[in-house]
């Protein structure tokens, strides 16, 4: 099971003024094609039913994670109707929906004109997807976020009349004004206005009660945490472009300076040392390189010593589950998610499942079934057991048709 990624896919909207905000009308849904259930018209559900319109693409991987949370929460809250929303063309979009099937099980739309994500993500200067809005019965915006960060909540609080659109418009504006911190103090220039909007931040943050649930939010430290991001990216930028000597020492200095203290950079520079080697192996392997150094390449990734079990489990994944790649090697995908077992102590279950999937896929049926049933006893939640349970049931099925 490949790791959960947090950040979104960067869509190219024009950024004009916020033209919307939360308690508005909710725009229609001016769709092209109504790729999977019934077209849903906001008017004609208004005074009923609530409405999730989430825009996503398929070739999003963030979306994709968030795809089976999205169907869960629609067989949670039944009364709602979850509205997938893309602007790609319809003929992929329809092989990816079939290619999902259950785990898919919501109204899927494609939006080729792109009016709704006008209305929508253009309205509220979101250029990021996954994107999700609560629709409420009265037809209102009053919500919006990324799918996998405080959905579900906030639609249990809109169903039991709970959501405090008040203070969802505060959080909303001290989310705008938490970018715009970030921005300017990427940025670096005006001093003035950095300190201005940390002042501003921290008092939001006492007076909603956490600007993000769990955390207080302190303005020094997050301008450190820019910093520290920035010169993070300087460096692998210099460490990609073989850039050593002189920059790269000095670069490394003022990241070990500014890092946080859980920070290894002996480990990040294992992972970058080590992802441009499996780089070089997707591209050959996706039919970007040269095939001829596809077997050295698949030595040199098996051969790889490496303590760092998600780091492998993300390999052995796409290897398996990328549709880019046109060799799939099961052997070494296999081999991969074996050592990712071992570094994590058999104690994952994401990365257990992808063992399982990886002697699934080698033809290797009965223990996948063992260690798929490994998998769900390793899993945190109930959600995530659910899940892996699904597909140990079509492990089952396979193994009882041989």
């Amino acid at each position: 099971m490949k790791p959960l990624l947090t950040l979104g896919c960067v869509l190219a909207l024009t950024q004009a003024a916020l033209a919307a905000e939360l308690g508005d009308p909710a725009p229609p849904l001016q769709i092209s094609e109504w790729v999977k259930g019934k077209p849903v018209d906001l008017a004609a559900v208004k005074g009923k039913q609530v409405v999730v319109v989430e825009f996503w693409a398929t070739w999003c991987p963030p979306c994709r994670t968030s795809i089976p949370h999205l169907t869960e929460m629609q067989k949670k809250f039944k009364d709602v109707i979850f509205v997938g929303v893309t602007d790609e063309e319809v003929a992929p979009v329809k092989k990816f929906v079939t290619k999902m099937g259950d785990q898919m099980d919501y109204v899927v739309a494609v939006d080729a004109d792109k009016k709704t994500s006008a209305g929508y993500m253009e309205a509220f200067g979101e250029g990021g997807i996954p994107h999700a809005f609560i629709v409420d019965e009265e037809g209102r915006i009053v919500w919006h976020g990324h799918p996998m960060d405080g959905l579900d909540k906030a639609v249990a609080e809109v169903l039991a009349g709970k959501l405090d659109l008040t203070k969802a418009k505060q959080r909303d504006g001290a989310r705008q004004k938490l970018e715009a911190f970030y921005a300017a103090a990427q940025e670096g220039r005006d001093e003035a206005k950095i300190e201005k909007l940390g002042q501003e931040l921290e008092a939001l943050d006492t007076e909603l009660g956490g600007l993000t649930p769990g955390q207080k939010f302190n303005a020094a430290e997050a301008r450190q945490s820019v910093k520290f991001q920035s010169l993070l990216r300087d460096y692998q930028m210099a460490m990609m472009a073989n850039n050593g000597g002189t920059n790269l020492a000095r670069i490394e200095k003022l990241l070990v300076a500014s890092a946080p203290a859980e920070f290894n950079l002996a480990e990040f520079k294992e992972v970058l040392t080590l992802n441009a080697m499996f780089a070089a192996y997707y591209r050959a392997a996706a039919g970007q390189g040269a095939a001829d150094k596809l077997p050295e390449l698949a030595k040199q990734l098996g051969e790889v010593k490496t303590k760092n079990g998600a780091l492998l489990n993300e390999w052995a994944w796409t290897i398996l589950t990328d549709e880019r790649i046109k060799t799939r090697d099961f052997a070494l995908a296999t081999q991969l998610a074996k050592t990712a077992v071992d570094a994590t102590d058999a104690k994952e279950a994401g990365v257990l499942d992808t063992y399982a999937r990886a002697l699934s896929d080698s033809g290797k049926v009965a223990e996948a079934v063992t260690w798929q049933k490994k998998a769900i006893a390793a899993a945190a939640d109930e959600d995530m057991k659910k899940e892996l349970g699904e597909t140990l049931k079509k492990y089952e099925a396979k193994a009882g048709a041989k």
